[in-house]
C-alpha cells in the first residue's frame, strides 16, 4: 500500500480536519479486532451517552473506534454529528426539544460557556473529579499553562475540562524569500525595526525578483479576515498585541489598542503606507492572498505564520518548498525598547463541555471522565482515535505515526476524531506527531535568547463584560486601525478620539472588571 510520510503538527486544523486520513491502535496490525471487554461488562448494562461533536464526522455509526471504546468501557455512544459551520443552529433545535447531549465537543467559546451555564445547558463538574480521574491529562495541562483552570471558572464554579493548545503558546515569527534578501544584500534577516524598513523598502524599490518591472512590495497584511494578525511583528517591536490585555509598568491592566505603543505602531505603519512598501491590498487580503502573493513574487515578507506553518510541511512551507522559493524564517524583532518581542495567541482554550444532566448522574460522568484520560493519555486510546488502524491508517516508525496516503479506509469511515476531543491537545503525545527534525526546527525559532512572547493577560478568562461589548469594540478597533494605517484617519487627535470612543462604548467597562480579576488573583 503506497504510504506518504506527512508528520501531523498537532494544531486543531491539522488533526481534526474532515478531510484527514488518520487512525491507529498501537498493539497489532490493520486486522487487529477491539480489545476485549472487562470482565464485568456482561454482568452490567452498557452506559448509553450521547457523543456531540463538530470535527471529524464517522461517515457510519458502529465504526471501528466507537466500537473499540464501547468494549473497552461497556458503553454505548449515541452519535450527535453536526455540522462544522452550522453546529449552533443543530444545538439549538436540540435544546429547543429539550435534548441535551452528554458530550459537548463543539467550538464553543468561553462567551457560549457563560451563556449555557446561565441557561442550565452545561454541567458544573468540580476540578477535584477531573483530577481524581483524569490524573495524568491534568497534570499534563498544568504543566502547558497552569492557569489552565481559569477559563471554566464563572460564578465560583468549574464548567468543564480544561483544553490547552500547546502550540499557542508559541509566536508568530515573520519569514523572508531567501533569494530576495541576498538580491539586495542581506545574508540574515532584519533584526529590528531599522533594517526591517531597508529591507521592505529594497523589496519594493529594488527589483529584487530581477524581472526588470516595479511590480512587488514589501509585505501586505491580513485585513480582511483576521485583523488581530496584521503587521504582527511591527506591533510585537513595541512590546503590545492590540487585541489582547496587558499590564502596565504601575501593574494596571491595560488594553493594546489604546496604549502608546500602539499609537507609535500605528504610526510607523502609516508611514510605510505612504512610502508605498505596503501593499495597498492588505485592506482585502486574507490568509491565502498573503501565502499567494509570497509564492507568485508579488511580496517578499510575511509575519502570520508560527513555526509549524513554516515547516517544510507546513502552510507557508510546503507551497514555497514546491514552487521552489527558499522561504527563511526570521527573528522576533528589536524595538525602541531594545528587547525581542512575538506575538502569541495563548495556549489556554474554552474548556470541553458536559450536558446539565450529568450534574446528578456520577456514574455517567465518571465513566466519561475515565474515556477521555484514556483517550488523551494512553498510548493505545490516543493512537487509535487519532490515527486509527495500525498497518492500515498510519505506521509507527519510532515513535512517529506516518499517515496513509491512500488507505483501505479512510479515517471518516474508522471513526477517527470524533470521540477524542483532546487529539493535539496533550504535550506527552506530541512525539506521535512530531519528527525529531520538526521538534528541532521548533525550538531554533522559539527559543530565542531575551525574547518575550505576548499572550493576553485575560486569556480565555470569564469576562461578561467582554462577552457584552467585544463585538462592538472590535469594529470600533478595526474600523480605525485600517484609516490610520492608510492615512484616512490620523494618528494625533485621531488616536485621542478613537480611544475616548472605545472606553465609552464598554472598554471602561471592560478594563474595570480586568482590573478587578487581576487584583483578585
Amino acid at each position: 500500500m503506497s504510504k506518504k510520510k506527512t508528520w501531523l503538527t498537532g494544531t486543531v486544523a491539522l488533526l481534526f480536519a474532515a478531510s484527514l486520513i488518520a487512525g491507529g491502535c498501537s498493539k497489532g496490525g490493520g486486522n487487529q479486532e477491539p480489545s476485549a471487554a472487562p470482565a464485568n461488562s456482561g454482568e452490567e448494562a452498557p452506559i448509553t451517552i450521547s457523543w456531540a461533536n463538530n470535527w471529524n464526522l464517522p461517515e457510519d455509526d458502529n465504526n471501528y473506534v466507537q466500537q473499540f471504546l464501547e468494549q473497552k468501557f461497556n458503553v454505548k455512544f449515541k452519535n450527535v454529528k453536526f455540522e462544522n459551520n452550522t453546529w449552533k443552529e443543530q444545538l439549538g433545535v436540540m435544546l429547543a426539544s429539550g435534548d441535551i447531549p452528554d458530550v459537548l465537543a463543539v467550538d464553543g467559546t468561553v462567551g457560549d460557556m457563560v451563556q449555557w451555564a446561565d441557561q442550565g445547558v452545561i454541567a458544573s463538574i468540580s476540578v477535584d473529579d477531573i483530577k481524581k480521574y483524569m490524573p495524568k491529562y491534568s497534570a499534563d495541562v498544568e504543566s502547558v499553562d497552569p492557569n489552565a483552570w481559569d477559563a471554566g471558572n464563572y460564578n465560583e464554579k468549574n464548567w468543564g475540562v480544561p483544553k490547552v493548545w500547546s502550540l499557542g503558546a508559541t509566536g508568530f515569527i515573520p519569514a523572508y524569500n531567501g533569494e530576495w534578501l541576498k538580491a539586495i544584500g542581506y545574508n540574515e534577516p532584519p533584526k529590528d525595526l531599522i533594517e526591517l524598513e531597508d529591507v521592505l523598502t529594497k523589496f519594493t524599490a529594488g527589483d529584487p525578483d530581477g524581472n526588470g518591472k516595479k511590480d512587488t512590495y514589501g509585505m501586505s497584511g491580513r485585513g480582511k479576515d483576521a485583523q488581530m494578525q496584521m503587521f504582527n511583528s511591527v506591533f510585537a517591536a513595541f512590546g503590545v498585541n492590540p487585541f489582547q490585555f496587558k499590564l502596565s509598568a504601575d501593574g494596571k491592566v491595560e488594553y493594546g489598542a489604546v496604549t502608546e505603543e500602539a499609537r507609535s505602531a500605528l504610526k510607523l505603519l502609516n508611514k510605510w503606507y505612504k512610502a508605498g512598501i505596503i501593499d495597498p491590498e492588505f485592506i482585502t487580503d486574507d490568509n491565502g492572498s498573503i501565502q499567494t502573493k509570497f509564492i507568485s513574487l508579488r511580496t517578499g515578507m510575511f509575519d502570520n505564520g508560527m513555526w509549524h506553518h513554516l515547516y517544510k510541511d507546513g502552510y507557508f512551507g510546503a507551497v514555497a518548498e514546491d514552487k521552489g522559493i527558499e522561504l527563511v524564517p526570521g527573528v522576533p524583532l528589536t524595538g525602541p525598547d531594545g528587547k525581542k518581542y512575538a506575538m502569541a495567541n495563548g495556549a489556554l482554550q474554552p474548556p470541553l463541555f458536559f450536558g446539565a444532566q450529568l450534574e446528578k448522574d456520577d456514574q455517567k460522568r465518571q465513566k466519561i471522565l475515565e474515556i477521555l484520560e484514556y483517550v488523551a493519555t494512553d498510548p493505545e486510546g490516543y493512537l487509535i482515535t487519532v490515527f486509527g488502524k495500525e498497518g492500515v491508517n498510519y505506521q509507527l516508525e519510532g515513535e512517529l505515526a506516518v499517515v496513509a496516503e491512500d488507505p483501505e479506509e479512510t479515517g471518516a469511515k474508522v471513526g477517527v476524531g470524533f470521540y477524542n476531543p483532546l487529539g493535539g491537545k496533550v504535550k506527552a503525545m506530541e512525539k506521535y506527531h512530531f519528527a525529531p527534525e520538526k521538534l528541532a526546527f521548533r525550538d531554533q525559532l522559539t527559543q530565542v535568547d531575551g525574547l518575550t512572547v505576548l499572550t493576553d493577560l485575560m486569556q480565555a478568562t470569564v469576562m461578561p463584560s467582554k462577552a457584552q461589548y467585544e463585538a462592538i469594540l472590535t469594529t470600533l478597533q478595526t474600523q480605525y486601525y485600517i484609516k490610520a494605517i492608510t492615512g484616512e484617519a490620523d494618528t494625533d487627535q485621531g488616536f485621542d478620539d478613537f480611544k475616548a470612543q472605545w472606553l465609552k462604548s464598554g472598554g471602561q467597562a471592560e478594563l474595570d472588571e480586568a482590573q478587578k480579576i487581576v487584583e483578585e488573583r
